[in-house]
C-alpha cells in the first residue's frame, strides 16, 4: 500500500493516451450505456493514467467521452507505479470487480424503487440485469409414464445454495408455479 497523494485533474481528452495492449473489449452497447451514465450523473469516475499519460483504467469511459464530444475529462495520474504495477492494475481493475456477486433480492428492491420514482433504467442497461454468477447445471430425469410432476436437480456451489434457493423460489413464485422449496 502506498501513501501517495491522489489528485483529480481535468485534462484535455487528447492528452490521455490509449494503451495499445488493453485486453478489455468494450462493445458499442456498453459504450452507449457509459455515455448515458456520464450524461445523467456527470463524469464521476476519473480515468487512471501512468507517469506518461497512458491509460491504466478507463478505456470505456474515454470511448464514451469521445462519443459525447467531451474536450476535458477527470484524470488521476499514478506516476509512482512501476511499469509492471501499471500492467497488473490494468488487468486487476477489470477482473477484481467481476468476482463480486449480486444479492438478487436487494437488486430487485432497488430496481422496483427506481421504477416507482419513474427513473428510466433502459439507457443505463439497468432494465435487464442478469445474474451470471449462478452457474446452474440442470439434469432432466428420465421421463416416467403417468407422472404428475417432474423433479429438476440443480447443482450449485455450497456457498451459493441459500442465495440460489431464494432466486429459484422468487422465479417460481413469479411464474405462479407450485414447488416445495
Amino acid at each position: 500500500m502506498t501513501d501517495q497523494p491522489l489528485a483529480i485533474e481535468m485534462w484535455p481528452i487528447k492528452k490521455v493516451l490509449p494503451y495499445a495492449g488493453n485486453a478489455k473489449e468494450h462493445p458499442d452497447l456498453q459504450i452507449d450505456q457509459i455515455a448515458s451514465s456520464i450524461q445523467q450523473f456527470g463524469f464521476v469516475n476519473p480515468v487512471l493514467v501512468d507517469a506518461n499519460g497512458i491509460l491504466i483504467a478507463g478505456h470505456g469511459r474515454i470511448l464514451s467521452a469521445q462519443k459525447l464530444g467531451l474536450k476535458k475529462i477527470p484524470v488521476i495520474q499514478l506516476g509512482y507505479l512501476s511499469e509492471a504495477q501499471a500492467k497488473a492494475l490494468r488487468l486487476a481493475d477489470n477482473v477484481i470487480p467481476s468476482k463480486g456477486t449480486w444479492n438478487p433480492d436487494l437488486v430487485e428492491l432497488e430496481l422496483a424503487s427506481l421504477k416507482s420514482l419513474n427513473f428510466d433504467l433502459q439507457p443505463l442497461g439497468l432494465d435487464n440485469i442478469e445474474f451470471p454468477e449462478l452457474d446452474e447445471e440442470i439434469i432432466q430425469p428420465a421421463p416416467k409414464a403417468n407422472r404428475s410432476k417432474t423433479t429438476i436437480f440443480v447443482s450449485i456451489l455450497n456457498q451459493d445454495v441459500e442465495r440460489a434457493r431464494k432466486v429459484i423460489v422468487a422465479a417460481l413464485d413469479k411464474a405462479k408455479l407450485s414447488h416445495n422449496l
